[in-house]
């Protein structure tokens, strides 16, 4: 707080000797040591007053900063929101619930029936002879 030396303290002294006296001097360095006391008493108190009230303001200031309640509201709206485009695009894939298209072809039960084959199966075509045993002949 101040920064007074030796020789400082000592010329003080004297100066309150030849001021005071030696008779009241004592009492008077007594009062003055209580008022000392006193004063750093105070100025601590205050000082951690001030920075208790410097340390909640940050805390404040933090929890503002990330208040988890209003962070787990948004993401409570987007998966809902999400949920619900979900459960449309199920919904309009499903095929129980979609609109049903037109048949490209009639069901079997209704359909034609095939034309009979009245045509014999066709002979199968001659195959032509295989080269190897004419490639054999042309060796000697």
């Amino acid at each position: 707080m101040f920064e007074i030396g030796f020789w400082e303290l000592v010329l003080i002294g004297v100066v309150a000797l030849v001021v005071i006296g030696p008779e009241r001097l004592p009492g008077v360095a007594r009062t003055a040591g209580r008022w000392v006391g006193r004063a750093r008493q105070i100025v601590s108190t205050v000082r951690s007053e001030v920075e208790r009230e410097l340390q909640i303001e940050e805390m404040k200031r933090t929890i503002a900063e990330h208040d988890t309640a209003e962070q787990f509201r948004q993401l409570h709206d987007q998966i809902r929101t999400l949920e619900s485009e979900l459960r449309s695009s199920v919904q309009s894939a499903d095929p129980r619930t979609a609109a049903t298209p037109e048949p490209l072809a009639p069901p079997v039960e209704t359909a034609a029936p095939l034309p009979a084959a009245s045509s014999p199966p066709a002979a199968p075509a001659a195959t032509p002879a295989s080269p190897a045993p004419a490639a054999a002949a042309h060796r000697d």
